[in-house]
């Protein structure tokens, strides 16, 4: 799996801070266990970089939490691209799995290109739901507002 260059969206380090800590681990031990240093942890709790999909998968195992746990995006602004986060993989990762270029995947993710209903059938296959949750999935991306994600 590729990291994402962005920041993973809906990830709340003051969640992840708080579960480090109900489960008795330090940062040190946090990253040991997740195969990261003890500054990205650190920088993951201050909030100045986000860990990408699939290492935050490592960490929510570790920490015996989902991914959606770690990474909060409210029903109502799920998309594509918070569905593909829950599952831990990046754009490149889907891309690969239905044939087509990230920048066409990411267009698609976006709302710029409609997925078709084959890509639409792979698409709730990949993301374990259904083509109707996928289709609203992209119609919020699609009818989201100029400027925002």
């Amino acid at each position: 799996m590729s990291v994402p260059r962005r920041a993973l969206y809906g990830f709340d380090p003051t969640r992840l801070t708080e579960v480090r800590r109900e489960r008795g681990l330090s940062r040190s031990d946090l990253g040991r266990l997740s195969s990261v240093t003890y500054n990205t942890v650190r920088n993951w709790e201050t909030g100045e970089s986000a860990p990408s999909p699939s290492t935050l998968e490592r960490v929510a195992e570790v920490l015996g939490v989902t991914v959606h746990e770690l990474a909060v995006v409210p029903e109502q602004a799920q998309t594509l691209a918070s569905w593909r986060t829950r599952r831990g993989l990046a754009q490149s990762d889907i891309a690969q799995e239905l044939g087509m270029s990230k920048s066409t995947y990411s267009r698609l993710e976006r709302g710029e290109r409609s997925p078709t209903s084959d890509e639409r059938r792979k698409l709730a296959t990949i993301l374990d739901t259904s083509e109707e949750q996928v289709t609203s999935l992209w119609m919020r991306a699609h009818r989201r507002p100029g400027g925002s994600r």
